[in-house]
């Protein structure tokens, strides 16, 4: 029979539910436009991120998923430039033309110091 010290169990116990940087993993902490939003004029599109990302993982594109009026309209991949924040938890989309009414969907993906890969989506609408 092994016997241990209550300080043994305790320390134990405080390790195993210690957060880690290991265990966190980059998320999308704020969005400007925020998801679901709708906007009159739209000239940048930003991404806030829980931590610092790697910047070799990081995608991100811009699709229109929809226009007022044409419901069958297909997808289109709109073209954006990209650019990562000096602190390394943002970046920043610029479409490279106007954007028209429509609605439209951000998908990104990027990795963290865990270099565990994580990504979403949102959506928003310009007027």
């Amino acid at each position: 029979m092994i016997k241990l010290s209550l300080s043994a169990v305790a320390a134990a116990a405080a390790l195993a539910f210690a957060p880690t940087a290991a265990l966190a993993h980059a998320k999308l902490v704020a969005s400007t436009p925020a998801a679901n939003a709708k906007v009159a004029k739209l000239t940048s599109i930003e991404l806030k991120f829980s931590e610092k990302l790697i910047a070799s993982t990081v995608k991100a594109e811009l699709v229109m998923t929809g226009m007022p009026g044409m419901a069958d309209h297909p997808p289109m991949k709109i073209a954006v430039a990209s650019a990562m924040g000096k602190d390394g938890k943002s970046l920043t989309l610029t479409p490279k033309r106007a954007l028209v009414p429509g609605t439209y969907k951000v998908k990104w993906s990027a990795a963290g110091a865990d270099t565990h890969h994580m990504g979403s989506e949102f959506s928003f609408t310009v007027k």
